[in-house]
């Protein structure tokens, strides 16, 4: 059967937060004795977070920042020159059409109000055409497009493990970026100008001082010394990779050997394969879909899921660099996941309460024969309601799957609450419930991802909205971890044996 969240094990009554899980049972604690190190001394080396309000410095917007000057009379060509280089044609034109600003040139209102009405018609026009879809402003696009549900008012917007050794980047949201390392008490701030609306982060595999940002620039590799003792890096330290129309990145991805990395931008049809170290770039341009809203390579190297900001999203081969191209009913894909052969790959639709899961095939070749295509409904996300009268469920925000595919841990849009899977691989994928995870009062989760080089088990962290950073160790004995499987993951899967006893509100039409 299909699981779904009516599985779960409720909830404590009260304020009680999950701290841990050891051996298969949940450990609590009261709000006001938050330490973990009581049940476990597995994350006891792990930096201590907190982004409180305290620590941040807000980026001054343009409009807040001409407060702070003494209103001056300007010429309505000064004024109109001003308006067209800092917001652009439109803007200008509101200017000209304005009696209040235009200083009695009638001609000018005339024509600049006939060309508004003009550009309204045409915009009316164009949305008509499928796929068109007008360009936003990154103020516009970063919260819209974020896995980070609380992105416009959380104190983190995302953050990264390296994959290699304890050392977490987490970005606030004043747009800087603080790296905590294991028994470390130099903290680095990495902060530039230009970064700005940082929507991603990536650690480079293999190399331990390069880490990408994307954000409205473009992408920005900071160069790290891990030796240095500068907590404040200039941007000397920097490499900007940009490309006309290529900004507003809102996902990248490295691949697993480091020496490519992939930026996708929801202003831009055009995905890009970066050679860092060479500064060149491969354009992967293809028709459809709109901007790419993420993007995800698989650990095998051999395949790049990418989604747009409409119904298409693409699973790319790495080799030849060709695509297939699936389309959805409604919605687009908000976040997605790959196992650890590469073989299967979840990913979740919004408007929709449903966790998809796609076949992907064996690494010899990047999908199954045509009769196998198709997404399975694998995880049923209608919201249920809680003994202590929360509910919990709806769309899902992101995604995260720890690195041995044991747990899958999963946001939702519109609530508090964090639902935490168990997976396992024996001849199929089976998904069975573990856990919910829940904040102090008033705290909603920001962001989740797993340490991937946690060998007690997997460390989910979480990034709640108060800028505190909690790390939720899941830790088993050695006979737990090999009742999980997962080597079988190494095989070829057939398709997750789900029943299709629920029914999603729009279904998934498959590849096209």
């Amino acid at each position: 059967m299909a699981c779904s969240l009516a599985d779960f094990p409720s909830l404590p009554e009260g304020t009680q937060i999950p701290m841990c899980l050891i051996e298969g049972k949940v450990q609590y604690s009261t709000p006001d004795f938050t330490n973990v190190h009581i049940y476990t001394t597995s994350v006891s080396s792990h930096p201590h977070v907190l982004i409180s309000n305290d620590v941040l410095h807000p980026a001054m917007s343009k409009e807040d920042s001409n407060r702070v000057f003494l209103p001056v009379s300007q010429t309505l060509w000064k004024k109109l020159q001003q308006s067209w280089y800092e917001k652009g044609f439109v803007s200008m034109l509101e200017i000209a059409s304005n009696p209040k600003e235009n200083q009695g040139f009638f001609v000018l209102e005339f024509v600049a109000k006939r060309t508004l009405s003009a550009l309204k018609v045409a915009s009316k026009f164009y949305s008509l055409i499928p796929g068109y879809k007008k360009k936003e402003s990154g103020e516009v696009l970063a919260p819209m497009l974020s896995q980070n549900p609380v992105y416009s008012t959380s104190n983190i917007r995302c953050l990264a493990w390296h994959p290699h050794c304890i050392k977490l980047a987490v970005a606030a949201s004043d747009d800087s970026i603080r790296i905590y390392s294991e028994n470390s008490q130099l903290i680095p701030l990495l902060k530039c100008r230009g970064q700005h609306l940082i929507s991603s982060m990536a650690w480079r595999p293999l190399c331990a001082s390069e880490l990408a940002v994307g954000c409205e620039l473009g992408v920005v590799i900071w160069h790290i010394d891990p030796n240095s003792v500068i907590t404040r890096p200039s941007a000397a330290n920097t490499q900007v990779l940009s490309r006309p129309n290529h900004t507003y990145v809102t996902s990248l991805a490295w691949s697993p050997h480091g020496d490519l990395l992939v930026s996708g931008s929801a202003s831009d049809n055009t995905m890009y394969v970066w050679a860092v170290g060479l500064d060149k770039a491969v354009p992967l341009k293809r028709v459809g879909g709109g901007g790419i809203s993420f993007v995800s390579w698989s650990p095998d190297s051999l395949k790049l899921f990418a989604a747009t900001t409409n119904l298409v999203f693409r699973v790319w081969e790495t080799c030849q660099w060709e695509p297939d191209r699936w389309t959805l009913a409604t919605g687009r894909v908000v976040s997605a996941v790959w196992s650890p052969c590469s073989s299967l790959v979840l990913f979740a639709v919004s408007l929709e309460p449903v966790i998809y899961c796609l076949s992907c095939g064996v690494a010899s070749s990047v999908f199954q024969s045509e009769d196998r295509r198709g997404a399975t409904p694998l995880i049923d996300l209608t919201p249920v309601e809680l003994d202590s009268g929360e509910r919990v469920g709806g769309e899902v925000s992101s995604l995260a799957w720890d690195k041995k595919g044991c747990y899958l841990a999963v946001t939702f849009k519109n609530c508090d609450i964090i639902a935490v899977f168990m997976t396992s691989f024996v001849q199929n994928l089976k998904v069975s419930p573990c856990c919910f995870i829940r904040g102090l009062v008033s705290e909603s989760p920001a962001v989740i991802a797993f340490q991937e080089n946690f060998a007690e088990g997997a460390n989910l962290t979480i990034g709640w909205s108060s800028g505190r950073v909690q790390y939720f160790p899941i830790v088993f004995t050695e006979l737990h971890s090999n009742e999980k499987s997962y080597e079988a993951d190494m095989l070829a899967y057939d398709l997750p044996d789900v029943s299709t006893t629920f029914t999603p509100s729009a279904s998934f039409v498959g590849f096209s």
